[in-house]
């Protein structure tokens, strides 16, 4: 790992004996532990409660929620959260990816090789979409890991030895690449790829960034909510946009 306090936070939550399914009280991904101790290397921040929900660290810098998945599930927590203090999420991404194989009926490891899905800052913009009421709000954070790591998963081999009932167990980080941060709207800007023309379109977008048109509809209506762009026309294929000034 190149990230000296990244390798520290890991190797305290790996270092512990855990059980295959999750360690600590709630049953957390090494993942989510990780980063969580990351973020905060004291315990005694750890899963304190504000209210009627438990966050995940209450800090000096506020609270800092990690999830790694499905982020319209805290929508109520966070807007609960913002209303005693700043609020900063962490989502991570995975840009480099090994998948390590475990036979189910055995616990044997069976292989691993490289995964040819590949994360980055825009695939965490499909899982802000869910939050962009609270991107203009002075108490948001948003922080996205850039993560390499390994997927862990179980199968159970059929007569032909072909991989069924996969599931992952586990996913272990192995080193953070970069850490990007939005902390006030205009941290937004950053999403606007080079070489897009003074009026542009979702395709258009979407070829610069090098990322489908879906993904960049989505970017679009969170650079609208942050303010980086307006809309300035639409024709049969969608909204035409500009940066604003």
């Amino acid at each position: 790992m190149t990230n000296e306090k990244f390798r520290i936070a890991a190797e305290t939550v790996i270092g512990n004996e855990k059980p295959l399914n999750g360690i600590g009280t709630y049953s957390e991904s090494t993942l989510h532990a990780v980063l969580k101790n990351y973020y905060e290397p004291d315990p005694q921040r750890h899963e304190l409660g504000v209210g009627k929900y438990v966050a995940d660290i209450v800090g000096q810098d506020g609270i800092i929620e990690i999830q790694t998945k499905q982020l319209f599930r805290m929508k109520e927590k966070i807007r609960a959260f913002l209303a005693v203090s700043s609020v900063t999420v962490v989502f991570p991404v995975i840009r480099e990816r090994v998948v390590v194989w475990r036979n189910a009926k055995t616990g044997e490891i069976a292989g691993k090789g490289k995964s040819p899905k590949h994360q980055n800052i825009y695939s965490a913009m499909a899982e802000l979409y869910s939050l962009r009421e609270f991107i203009t709000d002075p108490g948001f954070r948003f922080t996205v890991p850039v993560l390499a790591a390994e997927d862990r998963k179980d199968f159970v081999p059929d007569r032909n030895g072909k991989k069924t009932g996969v599931r992952r167990f586990d996913c272990i980080p192995t080193d953070l690449i970069a850490e990007e941060s939005f902390n006030c709207p205009a941290d937004y800007e950053k999403l606007l790829p080079a070489g897009l023309p003074i009026v542009f379109s979702s395709d258009d977008f979407a070829k610069n960034a090098v990322i489908k048109r879906d993904l960049a509809r989505i970017t679009l209506n969170i650079l609208f909510e942050a303010g980086i762009v307006e809309r300035v026309g639409r024709d049969k294929k969608g909204w035409k946009y500009s940066v604003k000034n």
